[in-house]
């Protein structure tokens, strides 16, 4: 299996994390590709030009970090990626889903901060930067943070949160969430983020 990724895609790296939490290091060719130069040796694989992409034995080819996520959940017998019981599982995919929009938000933020300044659209990046602070206000009372568990939905929260570290450090969030901090604070240091970490 061949893995497409960049080191500082938000995206890409839950797929790396999972990739690790699942001892699957080994069975994957990690090929870092730079999606914005749309070269062809990338686009013949993934015409979309995205990361991540990860190419199967059998050669198809899975887009998107989520969808990434289950496939390799698939791939091991005692993954715990995704719970296999309700309703846990759909409680897991929910905060997958919340999570990714974490980071959409925070990489709108990120790309739009690119542009020239003149055609910034301040009002646009206003309204991403209430929505991360909504969800990580809506995160620290109602949302089940278990350290006994890092399945889909905790590794996309772990590379949200330190996505907006890495992006949007000016957010400064940990202040008014005291509870989410520490569990960041402990899963930011395990191994498979750390090895993930952007350079």
């Amino acid at each position: 299996m061949r893995l497409f990724f960049n080191q500082t895609s938000p995206y890409a790296r839950k797929v790396r994390v999972a990739i690790h939490e699942l001892g699957l290091n080994d069975a994957i060719q990690f090929i870092e590709v730079d999606p914005w130069l749309e070269l062809h040796h990338f686009t013949d694989i993934n015409p979309l030009s995205r990361v991540p992409a990860l190419v199967l034995a059998n050669g198809t080819l899975v887009t998107e970090s989520d969808t990434i996520g289950q496939a390799l959940h698939g791939l091991t017998i005692d993954s715990r990626l995704i719970p296999n019981e309700e309703p846990a599982r759909h409680l897991c995919l929910g905060r997958v889903a919340l999570y990714q929009g974490l980071i959409d938000a925070t990489f709108i933020c990120a790309i739009e901060g690119r542009r020239p300044s003149e055609m910034r659209w301040a009002d646009w990046v206003a309204r991403q930067e209430r929505a991360i602070a909504r969800t990580l206000s809506s995160i620290e009372p109602r949302f089940d943070l278990d350290d006994r568990r890092f399945d889909l939905g905790d590794i996309g929260l772990a590379c949200a949160l330190d996505y907006i570290d890495f992006r949007a450090g000016h957010l400064s969030w940990r202040s008014e969430r005291p509870r989410l901090a520490g569990w960041f604070e402990r899963a930011r240091v395990r191994s498979s983020m750390i090895a993930t970490r952007p350079c």
